[in-house]
């Protein structure tokens, strides 16, 4: 049975996060290469097609390329991270670092990032719990710290240069899937670029492109999700001082109207913060430069 995609428009996603433009980040930008199939007009066969280039279709690729495997990453944009975006992920795990050791690219993440282990919580004034991972045994089975904070754009971007080290990952950029279809042998998607569109096939489709993925219209997949009523703001910020190198959570923010905060300390000397919003807070307010620094100060 052949699942026929209905218009690009009709599946058009957003996350829904409000960006606000900062000029502290300058993003890589990669080449858009023509591929082949808009000179030959043939649709060929792969084995492998990634459609997403962020942190999990990236990571995908890379360790398809560790292992030798060839495929084709599609990606819409020609950067990673999001423009116009702060850090977006920032805390990464023993685990995930043990993978992004076999995968090459851990020295480059510790020499950029910053290694924490001490966590703070706190109620008003009172600190309530603290903890230290370094004092527990089983993080010291491993050759990676127990946390390492970075702007998960550094990630991605160590991706893509160790894909392009070790070869066999088409990385395509500004390549937007506008169409899929699928029988009980292949799946053919048709792909947008400045330059045209054109149809691949591929035996196997990794979809990557995040939670509201055209891909469920596409082949008729449901999902079910909740979504909770908190609102963030969070601002990427340099303090005139330093404060400790941990963790440190409110629970309830004399600061901030008795709402929560995180705080983390990630590369470049910069702070993230989150802030949680009133149900009915002006997030173009919130995020204002002047609000954030009167909050912090």
């Amino acid at each position: 049975m052949t699942t026929q995609a209905p218009a690009f428009a009709e599946v058009n996603y957003t996350n829904g996060y409000e960006f606000t433009q900062g000029s502290g980040y300058a993003l890589p930008e990669y080449p858009f290469v023509s591929p082949p199939e808009l000179q030959t007009g043939q649709t060929p066969r792969h084995a492998v097609v990634i459609v997403g280039g962020g942190i999990t279709g990236l990571t995908l690729a890379c360790s398809l390329a560790n292992q030798g495997v060839k495929a084709i990453l599609l990606d819409e944009d020609n950067t990673v991270g999001v423009k116009g975006a702060s850090s977006r992920g920032i805390c990464y795990t023993q685990k995930s670092l043990e993978i992004f050791d076999r995968l090459g690219i851990y020295q480059r993440i510790a020499r950029k990032g910053i290694q924490w282990s001490v966590g703070r919580t706190f109620a008003g004034e009172d600190e309530v719990y603290a903890f230290d991972l370094r004092q527990q045994s089983n993080f010291n089975l491993s050759a990676q710290p127990p946390f390492i904070n970075i702007q998960q754009f550094y990630i991605e971007g160590y991706l893509v240069e160790r894909i392009m080290e070790l070869g066999g990952v088409d990385l395509r950029w500004r390549s937007r899937v506008t169409a899929f279809e699928q029988n009980a042998d292949v799946a053919t998607l048709t792909v947008q670029t400045p330059e045209g569109s054109y149809r691949l096939q591929a035996d196997h489709v990794i979809d990557a492109t995040g939670s509201h993925t055209p891909f469920h219209a596409w082949t008729g997949v449901s999902m079910q999700s909740t979504k909770g009523d908190d609102r963030w703001c969070i601002a990427d910020v340099r303090f005139n001082t330093h404060p400790p190198i941990e963790r440190h959570t409110w629970i309830e923010a004399p600061f901030n109207e008795n709402r929560a905060v995180w705080q983390h300390l990630m590369a470049d000397d910069v702070w993230r913060i989150d802030y949680q919003m009133a149900p009915n807070a002006d997030a173009a307010y919130v995020s204002r430069e002047d609000v954030v620094r009167e909050r912090l100060e």
